[in-house]
């Protein structure tokens, strides 16, 4: 007893010693978009000695044992430790982690946890893209995502989103091979979704295999994109502020040769042509000193009319928050993009003839706890979008034009400041400039509304683990544009010999604006879902289960296309799907869809569209708790196979159909009466149905060293079948068209994955990961009609493979030879054969580094592509049609034989020259380029530097599209220009962008 009684004296004796030992510290941890409510944090080494942050992210704790190191953790951020100190405040900001255990990702109808995921998905977090300067989503993802393979092929103002494909393309039919697209359960086209702000994703996954896409049915076949929205948090009500300011160049700029050079080649051509040159020698004297710019003009036509940069603008605003019963997610934004053309006002500056883009979103995203069992959802959202353009049309392509304007054609303005006109072409249109000041513009105004009202009740009452979810979503567009125009201004072609001025045309003045409308687009989209969920455990066994009922209408009124206007398209459909995994170790996922469109025969409209896939966690197994193997954390191998479809198809929407179709131009009697005819139209198929895929995809995950190093790789390999295709064998002189039928196959196979290591050196944190995909289709048949011979087959190659002629050198007289493949002496369409490869990369990267040090940041992304063609042709190369540019001084000549990358010059627009007559190899660039896609750097404010109030800023310097390397130097060009056009649309643009972001 006395023991117990000198036990307890003596820690009452030295309890004011312990207390004074103790290490009492406090914080706050953040992230880069601000506070992190309920962070774990735990005392290394001893146990049930830990806090987590409450809603503002601030914590506050006291240290038992001796070794004072905390450790920060949180699901989908990256652990930390850090030793600490008496009295310490602490601001700790966690990184994204690379790939956690209990990571969680969006599927199709609900999340998963990657370490019982058995199918391939792909998914980045919002605030990974958020300080990209891009007004596209799907531009702001190049790089980021293994299977994701995008090409931008405009820079325009409002117009430059990315195309993009999932694991590349396995249709003949090129809407076919669209992925589908859901936001917040909603169904999306490409141009809607490149117009969400950026500020309201909280993530976005990409499903690639059967096993995640099969519960879409007949619109799963080319991969899945489903974006998340952000969603309030229980706590005080928190605000977040962000302002951009970018400046825009683009990222190539064309050089082309001024007057004196281009007056040389074009009397070179002609007299390869036999004909008189058109430039004397005094000519060609008064063009190289540019003493008789009004005689002798020599303007730079791309220079005058486009600017250097322009501005982009960005402003986001969120407020979140709320109680267990009522949570809200609250966000406003703004996004301006100029374009680069000059200011040309007019006299009267009654237009803005300028391209620019204006977008302005809001969303509110509501959670209402309306009992105990039942959650209440309602997202209302819009976006409001302003598109502008010169009435004047493709100014770049106008300055690219040689038949409308040369460098010589006439000065900027005349001495006395009226407008010239190109008096040496046929059009004898004024001038670019002054078409664009007084022309007028294009506005289109597009308006988008989405309105999503949902519940899920819990039906533990019934038995545990059941609940029902229901939702009804609208989704609608409507768009119009505003057009304020006239005809050409008077111009003059003024003489400085006489000092005269002579009028172009009888019209002294330039009238009035015609102000007019076109409607646009108007649709609706209503979706039902009503879906009953089941998740539970039976100790080591887990069971989930999902029963799905969908249905779909859509309507559409579209001016510009004569469609079927008004006639709703309807789809509906059921999907089952169950999950079971033991201890997380053996995973089965097995679903199917039984769902069908109204676009097909009353009897072909519904198909089953199932899939299996199973997953082992080596990992899991007893003999890896061996010490030799405790490196590894995760360890899984998974598989999948199933079926999945796709209604995209192209021509007449009913395709079993038969359809007869309206002429105009049959004249009666001696008198021209033209009357309208009815005509025969494509013969309908009553046996047309969706195409069909068949998928097979093998994957390895892993997680090892404490999950800093993570890797994913998949094998995939597909099938598409019964494609619907126009049969090519029928012969003409049916004298009917036919529809398409479901004859072709195609196979696409290839691999994709991402490798991502992520460590800290002391205060220094870091991260490595590398994003890699390559695909590789083949057409097994297409109904092709036996060719005369065996290299002029498509079958067997790759979907929208080139043809063309094999160069084999020039000739004598410098035109491209070609090689005569059936050797009879002539060249022509027996000739040709496969050259280069398809327009769309067939491979894909990215490599992303980042780094932290205390309050600083910065991230890099690498992206390039490789194996894939393109040729630029017309007014992109072939002289006379294009502006002379430098690789014509590189044409072939007696004297440059040798050594001419280019064939001699002609007037001729269908020689043998030609790229558009004669498309051959060497025109066709087999491509790969590299860019600098991103760099963002960045500064978190330290708390102690900032006024009462706000929480978090941060200021950081961000760059998009900054350099580029390509193994090409041919043609001035953009490496994502679009194959077999004139590569005149607007430039893509390089951005460099400051950005402010403040939280309260």
């Amino acid at each position: 007893m006395k023991k117990y009684l000198y036990a307890i004296l003596l820690i009452f004796l030295m309890s004011p010693i312990i207390s004074l030992a103790q290490t009492r510290v406090s914080g706050i941890v953040k992230d880069a978009s601000g506070p992190l409510p309920g962070v774990s944090i735990k005392e290394k080494g001893v146990e049930r000695s830990g806090t987590s942050t409450d809603v503002n992210g601030k914590f506050t704790m006291v240290l038992r044992g001796q070794a004072n190191v905390l450790v920060f953790s949180s699901i989908g951020f990256q652990s930390q430790e850090l030793k600490v100190q008496d009295g310490q405040k602490l601001e700790i900001i966690l990184q994204a982690s690379n790939r956690s255990l209990d990571e969680v990702v969006v599927v199709g109808f609900g999340k998963a946890k990657r370490i019982t995921t058995t199918g391939s998905v792909s998914a980045i977090k919002g605030a990974e893209i958020r300080e990209v300067p891009t007004s596209s989503v799907q531009n702001a993802l190049q790089g980021k995502l293994p299977g994701f393979i995008a090409q931008q092929r405009s820079g325009q103002p409002g117009r430059d989103a990315s195309d993009f494909f999932i694991r590349g393309v396995s249709s003949l039919n090129k809407a076919g091979n669209q992925p589908l697209i859901i936001v917040d359960d909603i169904e999306y086209s490409y141009e809607q979704l490149s117009q969400i702000n950026v500020n309201e994703i909280e993530s976005i996954s990409i499903l690639k295999d059967a096993s995640t896409t099969a519960i879409y049915g007949i619109k799963g076949a080319n991969g899945v994109l489903i974006v998340t929205t952000r969603r309030g948090t229980a706590g005080a009500p928190k605000i977040n502020v962000r302002v951009e300011t970018g400046l825009q160049a683009p990222v190539k700029k064309p050089t082309f040769l001024n007057s004196y050079e281009s007056a040389l080649l074009v009397n070179e051509a002609l007299t390869n042509d036999g004909q008189s040159p058109q430039f004397s020698d005094e000519d060609l004297e008064h063009f190289r000193k540019g003493d008789d710019p009004y005689g002798h003009p020599d303007v730079n036509w791309y220079k005058e009319i486009f600017k250097p940069f322009s501005m982009q603008y960005n402003s986001n605003i969120d407020i979140s928050g709320g109680a267990e019963a009522v949570k809200y997610f609250i966000s406003g934004g703004g996004f301006t993009q100029n374009g680069n053309v000059r200011t040309f006002q007019d006299a009267e500056n009654q237009v803005n003839p300028n391209y620019y883009y204006r977008r302005f979103n809001f969303r509110s995203n509501l959670d209402v706890q309306a009992s105990k069992t039942l959650n209440l959802r309602f997202d209302l959202s819009g976006r409001f979008n302003r598109v502008n353009a010169p009435y004047a049309g493709n100014i770049v392509g106008e300055v690219y034009d040689f038949s409308r304007i040369h460098p010589y054609s006439a000065p900027f303005l005349n001495p006395n400041g009226s407008y010239a006109y190109a008096s040496d072409t046929k059009g004898l249109l004024p001038t670019i400039n002054a078409r664009l000041a007084t022309q007028g513009y294009k506005l289109e105004r597009r308006n988008d509304l989405n309105v999503l009202f949902g519940g899920t009740q819990k039906l533990d009452a019934l038995t545990e683990g059941l609940s029902f979810v229901g939702r009804v979503a609208y989704a609608s567009v409507e768009s119009n544009a505003r057009l304020q125009r006239r005809e050409n201004p008077p111009s003059y072609l003024y003489d400085p010999d006489s000092d005269t001025y002579t009028l172009n045309g009888p019209t002294y003045t330039s009238g009035n604006y015609l102000l007019s409308a076109e409607q646009g687009l108007f649709n609706h989209r209503v979706n039902i879902q009503a879906y009953l969920n089941y998740d539970r455990s039976f100790g080591s066994h887990n069971v989930h289960g999902m029963l799905l009922y969908n249905r779909e209408s859509y309507k559409e009124k579209n001016l510009f296309v004569n469609a079927d206007n008004w006639i709703p398209q309807n789809f509906k459909g059921t999907t089952f799907k169950a999950i079971y995994n033991y201890k997380e170790k053996y995973i089965v996922d097995f679903s199917a869809a039984y769902n069908g469109s109204d676009r097909f025969n009353a009897n072909k409209r519904f198909g089953l569209f199932p899939a299996v896939s199973v997953g082992y966690s080596i990992s899991k197994e007893n003999f890896f708790r061996k010490k030799a193997l405790e490196f590894i954390d995760l360890l899984k191998v998974r598989a999948s196979y199933g079926v999945v479809g796709s209604d995209k198809v192209d021509g007449n929407r009913y395709l079993y159909d038969q359809v007869y179709l309206l002429r105009p131009g049959v004249s009666f009697g001696e008198t021209d009466n033209s009357e309208n005819s009815i005509i025969e139209g494509p013969l309908g198929n009553p046996d047309v149905t969706w195409e069909k895929q068949k998928e097979f995809d093998l994957g390895l995950d892993a997680n090892l060293f404490g999950s800093k190093l993570n890797l994913t790789v998949d094998y995939f390999n597909n099938m598409r079948y019964r494609q619907l295709i126009k049969p090519s064998s029928l012969p003409l002189n049916i004298g009917v068209e036919a529809s398409p039928k479901n004859i072709a196959r195609v196979r696409n196979k290839g691999f994709d994955g991402e490798l991502g290591y992520r460590s800290n050196a002391g205060n220094f944190s870091y991260n490595v990961s590398a994003v890699f995909s390559h695909f590789k289709n083949k057409i097994l048949y297409m109904d092709e009609p036996s060719p005369a011979y065996p290299w002029l087959r498509q079958t067997g190659h790759s979907i929208n493979q080139p043809f063309g002629y094999t160069f084999i050198g020039f000739d004598d007289k410098g035109n491209l030879k070609y090689k005569d493949f059936n050797e009879d002496g002539v060249i022509d369409e027996s000739d040709k054969t496969a050259i280069g490869k398809p327009n769309l990369p067939s491979t894909s990267y990215g490599l992303t580094l980042g780094g932290r040090y205390k309050g600083f940041s910065i991230n890099v992304l690498f992206q390039g592509t490789a194996g894939y063609s393109f040729v630029v042709k017309g007014t992109g190369i072939e002289p006379f049609q294009s502006q002379f540019q430098p690789i014509h001084q590189q044409r072939w000549t007696p004297e440059n034989s040798q050594n001419a990358q280019f064939p001699r010059l002609t007037t001729n627009p269908t020689s043998i020259n030609s790229p558009a007559a004669y498309l051959s190899d060497f025109w066709l660039i087999d491509a790969k380029y590299l860019r600098l896609k991103t760099l963002e750097l960045g500064y978190q404010i330290p708390n102690k530097a900032l006024p009462l109030g706000i929480s978090n800023a941060r200021i950081y310097l961000s760059g998009y599209n900054l350099l580029t390397w390509t193994n090409y130097s041919k043609y001035q060009q953009d490496p994502e220009v679009e194959s077999n056009t004139a590569g005149d649309t607007y430039l893509n643009q390089r951005v460099i962008n400051l950005g402010f972001q403040v939280g309260l």
